[in-house]
């Protein structure tokens, strides 16, 4: 067999095999919520258990496409308010003074903390949110 027929073939088989085995490897997409019903015979049918309530604010980060491009107004406000319904949300930052301003995917942190573990939970939650290109953080801690 001719070595550039055989280098081909490799290069054509190879990807296609990675492929499946990915396919094959990644986990199963969850089922809809009347799936579960439809495949119970009608008398094995339990009453459904009751779900909780989704939680009123996404997660920070997703692997969704943002309403808004970073830089623009909307994706500013955006996380703007999210970081801060986090910050506020946290019992580790209780007592903290922390403004939060947003312009052009750069977020500024001003205001008081007690301590650097509070400045630096701060930081986490804006370098998490979805838009945030650079997090200037000014919070100033007390001399001790």
């Amino acid at each position: 067999m001719n070595p550039s027929r055989l280098i081909t073939a490799f290069l054509l088989v190879v990807p296609a095999l990675l492929f499946i085995a990915a396919a094959e490897s990644a986990p199963d997409a969850p089922a809809a919520p009347g799936a579960q019903e439809e495949a119970q015979p009608a008398a094995t049918k339990s009453p459904a258990p009751a779900q909780a309530a989704p939680a009123a604010t996404p997660p920070l980060r997703t692997m969704q496409r943002p309403d808004a491009l970073p830089g623009e107004a909307l994706a500013d406000a955006s996380a703007t308010s999210a970081i801060e319904g986090a910050i506020r949300s946290d019992p580790a930052l209780a007592g903290s003074d922390i403004s939060v301003n947003t312009e052009r995917g750069v977020v500024s942190l001003t205001g008081r903390v007690a301590n650097r573990e509070q400045s630096a939970i701060a930081s986490a939650y804006a370098n998490r949110q979805l838009g945030v290109l650079r997090v200037d953080n000014d919070l100033s801690i007390p001399a001790q």
